[in-house]
């Protein structure tokens, strides 16, 4: 337990040189693609959950793309059936994480996501059984920052598609970039402000909704909504308020209209990112407008 907390703790001033990433780095993927690299991503119908199929030391897995997770996580049923040779180690998680009780590590020599392959890191394993009724299908595991933070990616929502080491005339398309928390290596984390008060906000692809603390003084339109709700954690439903629609800036001015809720956790959700694309750099996250947007019918309440 003692080295996997020292190890986590030490990523936050390791990310910066995640591309040389070394064997004492156990979750950072010592191979990565280093040319573009695209994924296909599904948009779960009335939830906006993206989801990308995978290939993990070559079996077949679906995978929820969730730039919120920290860590990419399998659920540990899929594991035993499906690799039943993998190792499994009992940890505690220190420092930086939003994974809940105590997982279990196993190797992973080979994850394939579309056309780019990772190799060499440690995944988790926990119960995720939840997880699949509220996708209406089939959901494997989660695929976390430890993986898709691993080179510059640039997600596309709008577009169905992710582009692991994008070339330049896809990153040129970014403007001015904000700059992710230091200490929070894990997770799209950024600084932000509503009026004098200052703010961690999270991009997180797999929040269906963009969600801002009610405390923080964003004008709301006075409308009450009821959701569902789904975490690698478990989860249930939330009643919230309606925000008035406005724009934060994050390097690049992004439009958003929150739900207002009482919580720590103020998160960009996929319902703000099928209007804009997200580059996601070291040290450094960019919005530029969504390069196909499309719309979805309504969500579930």
């Amino acid at each position: 337990m003692t080295t996997i907390h020292r190890i986590v703790t030490t990523l936050a001033s390791a990310f910066a040189a995640a591309a040389a990433a070394s064997a004492g780095l156990p979750f950072l993927p010592e191979t990565a693609p280093d040319k573009p690299a695209v994924a296909e991503i599904q948009l779960v119908p009335g939830r906006l959950m993206p989801l990308v199929k995978c290939k993990v030391e070559g079996r077949d897995a679906v995978l929820l793309f969730d730039t919120g997770a920290t860590h990419t996580t399998f659920d540990v049923g899929f594991v035993k059936r499906t690799l039943p040779d993998a190792k499994f180690e009992k940890v505690l998680l220190g420092g930086v994480t939003n994974v809940a009780g105590e997982p279990s590590l196993f190797h992973v020599s080979s994850l394939k996501v579309g056309e780019a392959e990772f190799g060499n890191f440690d995944a988790m394993a926990l119960d995720l059984s939840h997880l699949a009724p509220g996708m209406a299908g089939r959901i494997d595991g989660v695929l976390g920052m430890n993986v898709i933070g691993r080179v510059a990616t640039v997600v596309s929502l709008g577009s169905r598609r992710v582009v692991f080491s994008p070339g330049n005339d896809v990153r040129g398309r970014f403007g001015k970039m904000a700059v992710r928390r230091r200490d929070d290596p894990f997770s799209v984390a950024i600084d932000s402000a509503v009026g004098e008060k200052k703010f961690t906000l999270i991009v997180d692809s797999a929040s269906s909704f963009t969600f801002l603390d009610a405390a923080l003084g964003w004008p709301s339109t006075g409308r009450k909504e009821a959701f569902g709700t789904l975490d690698v954690n478990g989860g249930g439903g939330i009643s919230a308020e309606r925000g008035e629609p406005g724009e934060l800036a994050l390097g690049e001015s992004v439009r958003i209209a929150p739900l207002l809720v009482r919580t720590p956790m103020n998160r960009i959700g996929a319902d703000t990112l099928l209007k804009y694309d997200m580059l996601v750099d070291f040290g450094r996250v960019g919005f530029c407008k969504a390069s196909v947007p499309k719309t979805e019918g309504k969500t579930e309440k």
